[in-house]
């Protein structure tokens, strides 16, 4: 109402069973002995011992590794990431130059099982946290996760869903929204699993992700799973959109927080179907904005991805109008 004026019906959000320990990646920020959350608006660190949102494992490992850095602090170590699911854990030191962590995989290998070690090197000096030279140290590689009767690996650099929980219940509702008849373009895929989920009752589904190592896993997961009606091209969505002449009928949009902004929005016009997942309001609403003139909203439904915090998960369903 605020943003777009427009008065459209809420469905109930569908709720989160575990409000706590679901998160399962975090990244800290390292500052020498400090490491933890920093401070809202602010470049300060909060020094935490563990996070309720967090799983158990990634609190454990966060704890190593603050004993770690205690009496090997290195002020070229910037980040700490952590990616924990189905108790296989995957372990990123982000740093401006080269560590010696072998110290610290061995403590880790003692404590957990399961475990793989990665180092990166940032030199950027913004915000941007998994960006640089990659090196695997040890122990385990990928994620092997077995969900919607599909076999796929989740790395560390690529993008994955926080909470396996709702990303489930989100992925089955848009399912809901698929006709067996219908060509679905997924832009902004990630790894490939709600493309490859869409295959599964669509006639075709094309994937477009601009990150490298995404797509790559979703080629990966494509040839896994023998999945002949995927395809993944890896490129910027708005160019790619503007180069595929598709019969595609039905398209879904799950960008970054930012949204997608008039240039991705004023290219869509005119597929019948829209089916947008958004993690922030504001910018879902901006988005709508853009297209309210040529399309019906049928249904919002909030996801509770992120218990305990102000961010929620928003499924948008539009149709276009008749005649438009």
């Amino acid at each position: 109402k605020k943003i777009c004026s427009i008065d459209v019906r809420v469905n109930d959000t569908i709720d989160c069973s575990n409000p706590t320990q679901y998160r399962n990646k975090m990244s800290f920020t390292v500052n020498g002995k400090q490491c933890g959350l920093l401070k809202s608006n602010s470049k300060e660190i909060v020094t935490i011992s563990s996070c309720p949102l967090a799983t158990e494992n990634i609190n454990k490992v966060l704890n190593i590794f603050k004993n770690y850095i205690s009496t090997n602090p290195q002020k070229v170590i910037k980040n700490l990431v952590i990616r924990d699911i189905e108790n296989q854990i995957l372990v990123g030191v982000v740093s401006k130059k080269h560590v010696d962590l072998s110290d610290f995989y061995s403590t880790l290998s003692s404590n957990l099982q399961n475990i793989g070690l990665y180092e990166i090197i940032n030199t950027r000096n913004d915000s941007v946290v998994l960006d640089g030279i990659v090196k695997h140290i040890a122990g385990i590689k990928e994620i092997e996760i077995h969900n919607f009767g599909l076999t796929y690996s989740v790395d560390l650099m690529g993008f994955h869903q926080t909470n396996l929980e709702i990303q489930n219940k989100l992925y089955e509702k848009v399912l809901e929204y698929i006709n067996p008849s219908s060509v679905v373009l997924n832009g902004f895929s990630g790894q490939g699993l709600l493309t490859a989920i869409l295959a599964q009752k669509a006639k075709q589904v094309i994937g477009i992700e601009i990150n490298k190592s995404s797509h790559k896993s979703a080629e990966k997961l494509k040839t896994n799973n023998k999945i002949a009606n995927m395809k993944n091209i890896c490129g910027d969505f708005h160019k790619e959109i503007t180069k595929l002449k598709l019969n595609a009928d039905t398209l879904i949009l799950d960008p970054t927080k930012k949204g997608c902004g008039k240039q991705v929005m004023s290219e869509i016009i005119g597929f019948e179907n829209i089916i947008y997942i958004s993690c922030n309001p504001i910018a879902l609403c901006k988005d709508l904005n853009i297209i309210k003139n040529d399309y019906i909203i049928e249904e919002i439904t909030p996801f509770d991805m992120f218990p305990n915090t102000t961010s929620v998960e928003t499924l948008v369903k539009l149709k276009k109008k008749q005649g438009e």
